[in-house]
């Protein structure tokens, strides 16, 4: 359903969240929990449920099931691959990717994955859920899908040789994509958090064990 003041409610909360993360780093945790903050605030205010949000536990095998091409393409395939392609073939791409991870290197991959996981649902929960969600209605899911995953490749911009972070980037926007098309297809923000947790676990495996 339309509403100028959802949508501004929209514009607002993604520009505080990805302006705070670009020109204030340090704080970039924070402003990561802007979102959260804001669809928990909203969704009591407007009497949604977590369904509406996304969070839809009771059609997450069905979901899964209707959209297991993708899943398998973004969460099996693409990341590892890269990962494993670029370790041999462009390392200075892999460094630069390392250098902007959120987490030390010397922390172990079981400390790791339960900081990612939480990372993640507020990312697809900016990304799917608030922009892609909320713009649909105004732009069609095409576009929206396009905005969000744009914005969420240029939140993982990091300063580096211009070629390395073009390919970066774009790699990372169409992953989004992928992510995008999910969500649209299922409405289902837990599936599309599972491709992208598993799609980033098994890069981090293949990154520190090949």
């Amino acid at each position: 359903m339309k509403s100028k003041s959802v949508l501004l409610e929209t514009i607002v909360v993604g520009a505080v969240t990805l302006l705070g993360m670009w020109f204030l780093p340090a704080h970039k945790t924070i402003f990561a929990f802007v979102p959260l903050v804001y669809l928990l605030i909203e969704s009591r205010l407007r009497k949604r449920s977590w369904t509406d949000l996304g969070f839809k536990f009771r059609t997450f095998w069905p979901d899964l099931r209707a959209n297991w091409f993708w899943f398998v393409l973004v969460g099996l395939v693409s990341q590892p691959l890269v990962t494993l392609a670029t370790k041999y073939l462009f390392p200075a791409f892999l460094e630069h990717v390392i250098n902007r991870l959120p987490f030390n290197q010397g922390l172990g991959l079981g400390t790791i994955l339960p900081m990612m996981a939480v990372s993640l649902v507020l990312e697809e929960l900016t990304y799917r859920t608030l922009i892609q969600g909320r713009l649909t209605p105004y732009m069609g899911a095409p576009l929206a899908i396009l905005v969000a995953s744009i914005l969420f490749g240029f939140a993982h911009f990091d300063s580096g040789p211009f070629w390395i972070v073009f390919l970066d980037v774009g790699m990372i926007i169409v992953d989004s994509i992928l992510y995008g098309m999910i969500y649209k297809r299922s409405g289902n923000i837990v599936v599309t958090w599972l491709s992208h947790l598993i799609g980033n676990t098994l890069g981090l495996i293949v990154l520190m064990s090949v």
